[in-house]
């Protein structure tokens, strides 16, 4: 049902692909992982995109059909101002090897991408970028 929880503070509902087709490929170490960072920050945290299929990913990113949320190791938070600081310190503690910054515009848009995969198409991990 729609109170599924994937771990004690993420779930299902808000880590499943926005597209409507409500899949919900999240890995569970990469789950784990976002939990810890939660525990850590000790505020919500609110997801605005964890798993995508392929054909939402190609319509909404630039990484194509298989880009890192198409892994389901991968999540954009809603976060600004000191926050977006403690996030990245965090996130890099427990291990995120990919975080992208867009903290231009109205800080209601403004989000990190956290991902744990292990190579970018060449790039070095971990890595930090901004959109």
């Amino acid at each position: 049902g729609m109170l599924a929880k994937l771990t004690p503070n993420f779930s299902v509902a808000e880590m499943q692909c926005k597209c409507g087709c409500e899949s919900c490929e999240m890995d569970p170490e990469f789950m784990d992982i976002l939990q810890n960072i939660r525990e850590d920050i000790g505020k919500p945290m609110k997801v605005t995109s964890g798993f995508r299929c392929m054909a939402h990913n190609q319509a909404v990113s630039h990484s194509g059909k298989a880009g890192p949320h198409t892994t389901g190791k991968a999540a954009d938070i809603q976060i600004s101002g000191h926050d977006a600081f403690d996030l990245i310190e965090i996130a890099q503690a427990h291990g995120i090897t990919g975080i992208g910054l867009d903290q231009k515009g109205d800080h209601n848009r403004r989000y990190i991408h956290l991902d744990s995969l292990e190579n970018g198409n060449g790039r070095p991990r971990p890595w930090v970028w901004t959109y």
